[in-house]
């Protein structure tokens, strides 16, 4: 398990063929990586001007190195917002 050096309230659980985040949603993404990227596309909910809720999907590119010891994870992550720092640190 993995949290989020910005909000330590969110958790990630890497699995082979999705990620886990327990946080208020608990959501689960289908995600494919390499040694540098994670990439998967979270679903977010809005609401428009009138209240009702649309749906919408964010493209999620997280560009990332592993420290040595493979307990930190730091990098940028790119979505329709822009990019922003990223990190993740071990927690077993």
């Amino acid at each position: 398990m993995w949290y989020e050096t910005k909000d330590p309230k969110i958790f990630w659980i890497f699995h082979p063929d999705y990620i886990e985040f327990i946080d208020e949603d608990n959501e689960k993404v289908e995600w494919s990586a390499t040694e540098s990227k994670i990439e998967f596309i979270y679903r977010t909910y809005i609401w428009d001007s009138l209240g009702k809720t649309i749906h919408t999907e964010d493209e999620i590119l997280i560009e990332y190195k592993l420290s040595e010891n493979e307990d930190t994870l730091s990098g940028t992550l790119t979505n329709s917002y822009g990019k922003h720092k990223f990190g993740l640190i071990k927690t077993e």
